[in-house]
């Protein structure tokens, strides 16, 4: 509703940011996927102690509310301004952008909207965001070395594109396999395992091809992902959209879905991940993920007793 009505709160990310903690809670549902500022700031301050030790930070989508100029300032703002050379600005905001951290994003069905209807196909990401977001046909390949390690992080854009014609319900959280993007991550996918033989691809996703996603929240046509995955032994997958921590291991591609960093309507479900490559003396790589779950009344990241090796 207060999409539809936007002129009561020009800047939708930001309402609510100094509302009484429980007031703002039950005003959660006016403010779809916006972020609540005290769990973003508890990670800010969290990448900004580990940064020296982090090679990249992997940005999973919908980092902004919609795909409008007033939304995408705000996001702008936090993930791109370095002006400060510090995680913080002078009024306590999180700048990432100040953490030297590089940065591999993928924009989300929300970071498309093109108006408070959520028409999909909008753009403007691509001008707000690229200076780090370089993609050919949707598909951005990047590679993250330290000594003799290197891995392959490469994302899909398989948002609906613009002139869709979709009923309602169905552009709101969903998105579609669009062959063109999947023939761009099949090519750059080989093209970095030639270049970079021996070493192991990650696949990052805004939407889960992961099995049991609900009917709002699926991405249509996921098998055509998993099953190019399996083709071409890419067995890590990470994903984001469901606002919900969820794995799906044992089978490759192992799907690993993120959760929400600091959504507004994801109550204690706030999470980072810490992905770890190491080499065995036998030469075999291991990719190992950790949890950090925020704690509310620590109001701070703190390790979650859950880790997958694979």
């Amino acid at each position: 509703m207060s999409l539809l009505e936007r002129k009561l709160w020009r800047n939708l990310d930001v309402f609510g940011s100094n509302m009484d903690e429980d007031v703002a809670h039950h005003f959660s549902f006016l403010k779809p996927a916006s972020y609540d500022d005290v769990p973003l700031l508890a990670a800010a301050n969290f990448l900004e102690e580990f940064s020296n030790e982090l090679d990249r930070l992997v940005v999973l989508g919908d980092l902004a509310t919609t795909g409008m100029d007033q939304d995408l300032e705000v996001a702008a703002q936090v993930f791109l301004d370095g002006r400060t050379k510090q995680h913080l600005n002078a009024a306590l905001e999180p700048r990432l952008g100040g953490l030297g951290i590089p940065m591999h994003i993928v924009p989300g069905n929300h970071d498309r909207y093109q108006d408070d209807k959520a028409t999909p196909g909008g753009d403007a990401f691509d001008r707000y965001f690229g200076s780090v977001y370089k993609p050919s046909k949707g598909v951005c390949s990047d590679t993250v070395r330290n000594d003799d390690l290197a891995i392959g992080v490469i994302s899909a854009d398989f948002c609906f594109s613009a002139g869709r014609e979709l009923a309602y319900l169905r552009r709101l959280g969903r998105g579609a396999v669009d062959d063109i993007v999947l023939a761009e991550l099949d090519y750059q996918t080989r093209q970095w395992q030639r270049d970079n033989p021996d070493m192991p691809v990650v696949w990052a996703l805004h939407f889960s091809p992961a099995d049991g996603v609900s009917t709002s929240l699926v991405l249509e046509e996921r098998e055509k992902v998993t099953n190019l995955a399996k083709k071409l032994r890419v067995n890590h997958i990470f994903c984001g959209h469901t606002h919900l921590r969820k794995r799906q291991v044992g089978t490759h591609p192992h799907i690993y879905c993120a959760g929400s960093v600091s959504a507004i309507d994801s109550s204690d479900k706030h999470f980072l991940h810490i992905c770890t490559l190491s080499q065995s003396d036998t030469k075999q790589l291991q990719l190992e993920v950790f949890d950090l779950k925020y704690d509310e009344h620590l109001q701070e990241f703190v390790s979650y007793p859950v880790s997958i090796a694979a």
